[in-house]
Order: structure tokens, then sequence, then C-alpha cells
């Protein structure tokens, strides 16, 4: 699975996680963001699942709204960073125990 394809599912389950909407349409934004507001439990989620994908956290903001990520267009180019394969570390500890990664 490809990391921005991660990244969207990610952000999908964190925003479930907390009760909040996600929406993961980069292309028109350039963004994926979680909306319906912000916890700090959330946001360290986010940093987590970014730092799993190689996102610097320059590219994540937070704000009462929701959090967004800002995706660079440069990523999402062949051999760019969200397009690489994802290796699961095992470690993923911004989602829920026993939770498959699954592409939509």
């Amino acid at each position: 699975m490809k990391k921005i394809n991660v990244l969207a599912w990610g952000m999908k389950h964190i925003a479930g996680n907390y009760g909040f909407d996600a929406n993961v349409d980069y292309k028109e934004d350039g963004a994926m963001c979680i909306y319906g507001g912000c916890r700090p439990a959330a946001l360290s989620d986010v940093h987590l699942l970014c730092e799993d994908l190689g996102i610097q956290r320059e590219y994540v903001e937070a704000s009462e709204f929701g959090i967004t990520v800002y995706i660079n267009w440069d990523w999402t180019q062949e051999g760019g960073l969200l397009q690489q394969d994802y290796v699961p570390s095992g470690m993923e500890l911004w989602k829920r125990k026993n939770t498959t990664i699954m592409e939509d």
C-alpha cells in the first residue's frame, strides 16, 4: 500500500476515534484534514501518523476547528514521498490495537 493511502486511511481512522469527520481529497485542497474540533490526543495521533510516513511536523497545523496535514505536491508525483510503499513497523501508536490498515 502507498503512503498516500495510509495517510488517508489514518486521517479517517483518527477522526472516527474522536468523533470528528475527515476530508482526504488532497487533490482539490492540497491537504487532508480532520474537522469538527481538535483534541490534544487527536493531534498527537496525527503527529505520530505523519512521523511514521516521513512527514515533518511543520506540515501539520491545528486550530479549534480541526487538524490539517498539508501535502507537498512533489510528494504525490512518481517516486515522491507519498508514492512510496508503506512498511508497517508494528508500532503504529496512532491506530487502535488489532485494527488493520485497509485501502478504500
